[in-house]
């Protein structure tokens, strides 16, 4: 999923220069987003982003 790291770089990058804060996570309720994001089987969550602002 190589893709998903470049995509992941962007996002981070995104949200850095708009003065917010994120971190990478790979641990999630894959079904919850999977229902959430009304996703098909073959589209796989693979890393996901909580966005906020610095304590």
């Amino acid at each position: 999923m190589p893709d998903a790291g470049i995509a992941n770089q962007n996002l981070n990058l995104a949200v850095v220069s708009l003065g917010l804060a994120t971190r990478p996570r790979i641990t999630m309720d894959v079904d919850g987003i999977r229902r959430l994001l009304e996703l098909t089987d073959t589209q796989i969550p693979a890393i996901n982003n909580p966005i906020g602002y610095e304590k």
